[in-house]
């Protein structure tokens, strides 16, 4: 795993929330991506805001449940994962999280293949 933050950035925020978001995320890459992929925790300094993105270079996340992985209880169907299946919460929780903080938390492709999730 990689972690990259070149500056000192100071953000408002419930820090306990916030690191909890960002070890759902990177728990569900390790789990959710096969044994050997590269996971990147970054953060940057935009505008005003701070952004994080949690990057890995997995098999990513098949289009069709792209849509529904922030709702409550949606766990989708995944080979590597089926084994230590969620419960289908974590991801409801990160977005609520986030959203109260002000912000919020996307899910985009990483090119060619993976994940890109950011607050």
């Amino acid at each position: 795993m990689t972690v990259r933050c070149d500056d000192l950035i100071l953000a408002r925020m419930d820090a306990q929330l916030i690191v909890q978001v960002i070890v759902n995320l990177i728990d569900n890459a390790l789990k959710y991506t096969e044994q050997g992929s590269e996971i990147c925790v970054s953060a940057e300094k935009q505008g005003g805001d701070a952004v994080i993105r949690v990057t890995d270079n997995g098999n990513g996340i098949a289009d069709d449940m792209k849509p529904h992985i922030f709702e409550m209880f949606y766990t989708g169907k995944n080979t590597v994962a089926d084994s230590r299946r969620s419960f289908g919460i974590g991801l409801t929780l990160c977005k609520s999280i986030v959203e109260l903080h002000g912000g919020t938390l996307t899910l985009t492709d990483n090119v060619p293949h993976g994940c890109i999730f950011t607050l």
